[in-house]
């Protein structure tokens, strides 16, 4: 179980770091009083994406863990590598781009991060290949409890003086992140 959880927090850090920063900047923009706004944006956004994680690995299932490890590792490792050795964009969201209405922030926040999930959706499905059905239940509950850790990191981050450093190193961290999961991935496949 302990192992469950700690794959978990590792998947879900490594996934994240794009999120952290777009919740920070969104914080930025929008302040505390949007809070309650981005959280279910955010774990909208997050759902989505477990789900269509979840439908893509059920038919996996029935393939060996081997050739599914194998395979699926590569991704994380080629993500990392184009995260380390790519040039940072600039990502800053405009106020334009998350909308005007406040009533649709947590819908426009739920389709950021969807449309930044790619790297999620390729980490999470091996992990719910080769999981039990106790085990995904496990993986899901500390995936939630990460979602809310960071988005309390976010907030935090905002009203930080210095909260450019993530952003500054978000590419080291999270090409590094992506590496330690494909290679775990493929060590488990094939060792």
């Amino acid at each position: 179980m302990l192992t469950t959880i700690l794959t978990g927090i590792v998947a879900y850090a490594s996934t994240s770091i794009d999120c952290l920063i777009l919740l920070t900047l969104l914080f930025g923009l929008h302040g505390r009083r949007a809070g309650r706004a981005i959280y279910w944006g955010d774990f909208l956004g997050t759902t989505l994406l477990l789900l269509i994680s979840g439908a893509c690995a059920y038919p996996l299932r029935h393939l060996p863990q081997t050739l599914i490890l194998g395979v699926l590792g590569i991704f994380p490792i080629l993500i990392g590598l184009k995260t380390l050795f790519s040039h940072p964009a600039d990502t800053t969201p405009t106020a334009a781009d998350l909308g005007s209405a406040h009533r649709r922030l947590p819908w426009t926040i739920a389709l950021l991060i969807v449309s930044t999930g790619a790297d999620n959706i390729s980490v999470y499905i091996p992990l719910f290949t080769q999981a039990t059905t106790p085990q995904v239940g496990i993986l899901l509950v500390t995936l939630y409890a990460m979602l809310t850790v960071f988005y309390l990191v976010a907030r935090g981050l905002a009203h930080f003086p210095n909260h450019r450093w993530l952003q500054k190193n978000e590419r080291l961290i999270t090409g590094g992140l992506y590496l330690l999961i494909g290679c775990s991935l493929l060590v488990k496949a094939y060792l």
